[in-house]
């Protein structure tokens, strides 16, 4: 709440506002919501001055100020911004590019706002490519996915070859095709091998990455929370935690 120093509103206003301009006629309650109007408006395009305020002004300015209470405030000053924005029909994506563009000219022509660069603001299209490109690296095969699906394409193949070889070879009885036959049955079985070998190995180091590491950080951190969240999922859902495990794979 704001204190002894002067405010956008003035003692007497806030209570009327929070009163709901109660005890007051009609005549008296037109003149001040006209004249709570016109000090809204005009500190509320003060902000045009303040956009580019220096980042320790901005420090100092709320240092005293509890968190809670200031985050409390941005929620309300958000809201009321954006209820403007509704109110004067303008479209968040032209809002967004203009904001973009104004912080690229504060930057350039003032010092001590660094906090000009961390401001991120995307419009609709933006979040929903955003949200697209999550969605398909997230279920898309990733490249080492590729490859151990490729592996064991390649080994499924190979071992069909060493099931049919093998079916074939007792019952050659001519001793033509067996010459054959022993070479390809031979290389099928090193594909095969080669195959499971780098399936194994890729699936191994990818459950290090994304089980075991994790697993263990989490256990450093905090062993007693870490093991408890684990076997609780172990108890309640073991199928389900198997199967988020190897998808995570």
């Amino acid at each position: 709440m704001a204190g002894k120093s002067a405010s956008l509103l003035t003692k007497t206003q806030r209570n009327r506002i929070q009163n709901d301009f109660a005890e007051l006629d009609e005549a008296k309650k037109h003149r001040d919501k006209q004249r709570i109007r016109e000090r809204i408006k005009s500190g509320f395009l003060d902000f045009q001055l303040l956009a580019d305020y220096p980042d320790h002004q901005l420090a100092l300015m709320f240092e005293d100020v509890p968190d809670d209470e200031l985050r409390a405030a941005l929620a309300d000053t958000t809201i009321l911004v954006e209820r403007l924005r509704e109110q004067s029909n303008i479209e968040r994506e032209e809002l967004i590019k203009e904001v973009r563009a104004n912080v690229e000219s504060y930057s350039n022509s003032t010092s001590d706002t660094r906090t000009l660069g961390r401001i991120d603001l995307r419009t609709r299209g933006e979040i929903r490519r955003q949200a697209e490109n999550e969605l398909t690296e997230r279920f898309e095969p990733g490249r080492w996915d590729k490859r151990s699906n490729s592996l064991m394409r390649l080994g499924i193949g190979a071992s069909i070859l060493v099931i049919v070889g093998n079916l074939l070879y007792p019952t050659e009885s001519t001793g033509l095709v067996q010459p054959i036959l022993r070479p390809l049955l031979s290389a099928a079985v090193l594909i095969l091998l080669i195959s499971a070998i780098g399936w194994i190995l890729i699936k191994g180091a990818q459950a290090l990455k994304y089980s075991v590491l994790p697993f263990l950080a989490a256990l450093s951190n905090d062993p007693k929370r870490a093991m408890r969240g684990t076997l609780t999922k172990l108890v309640e859902n073991p199928w389900a935690t198997i199967q988020e495990s190897w998808n995570d794979l």
